[in-house]
């Protein structure tokens, strides 16, 4: 069976490589960190600074995977639904965009490359173990994390203990899942994210004006913030989102 390794790129992934690096989880078959064209560019500036390096040093390579050509749909399904979670008048959208972009990516990318079965290791830890699922063949889950029961302060731990610096959070720069603190971080640290993020959403209501990027439900171009305490924390850093 073929082992492959998903990264999401944050700090439960940042563990996993750190496990490697250490020779405390064996080398995956293959490694891969799949781009959707979303991802938030401090994933990317600590991918090739950090993670790539430290595990070229012992020979994986994490392939990075464009969505483009593997990926059957764009934002919109093929019934012409959106497939981020964002906000409506009356809620939130589901959210499988993930889905999509990530795991199907991913499959595609797999078969390419394998016959036969394979084993994906997933960046999940114990304390956000709800998330597990059980898939079906030639599909097969394995958590490294959960396996050595480490939570996410453990893994935050690991990664200081490397010496490598604090991993960024993991997720699409228009992501509807941030926090509102997320929020406060893109438009002071990165603020052409933060652009891009009021053009997307500036562009997604030009087709419905009923969907908006946040729980405020005003145009992304006014965020001030609000203060208030996070009731989300919706994270990719095992690859995939499952929220």
């Amino acid at each position: 069976m073929t082992t492959i390794w998903s990264s999401g790129g944050g700090t439960q992934s940042a563990a996993i490589a750190a496990l490697i690096v250490r020779g405390e989880l064996e080398k995956p078959d293959l490694a891969a960190i799949v781009d959707t064209g979303y991802e938030a560019t401090t994933t990317w500036d600590y991918h090739y600074s950090v993670i790539e390096p430290a595990l070229d040093a012992v020979g994986v390579t994490l392939h990075r995977v464009p969505q483009h050509g593997r990926a059957t749909v764009g934002l919109y399904s093929a019934k012409g639904d959106i497939l981020i979670p964002a906000f409506t008048e009356s809620g939130k959208l589901p959210t499988f965009c993930s889905n999509e972009w990530k795991r199907r990516v991913l499959q595609r990318w797999a078969r390419e490359r394998t016959k036969g079965a394979w084993q994906v290791w997933l960046g999940i830890s114990l304390d956000e173990s709800r998330r597990v699922r059980v898939e079906d063949r030639p599909w097969q889950t394995r958590y490294p994390l959960i396996e050595r029961r480490l939570r996410r302060e453990d893994c935050k731990a690991l990664v200081a203990e490397m010496g490598w610096p604090v991993p960024p959070r993991s997720s699409c720069w228009m992501c509807p899942n941030h926090t509102r603190s997320e929020w406060d971080a893109m438009k002071r640290d990165a603020p052409e994210d933060f652009k891009r993020s009021i053009e997307f959403e500036r562009s997604m209501r030009e087709s419905d004006d009923e969907l908006w990027l946040t729980a405020t439900r005003k145009p992304l171009s006014e965020w001030q913030g609000d203060g208030q305490a996070d009731l989300f924390t919706g994270l990719c850093d095992s690859g995939y989102c499952f929220v």
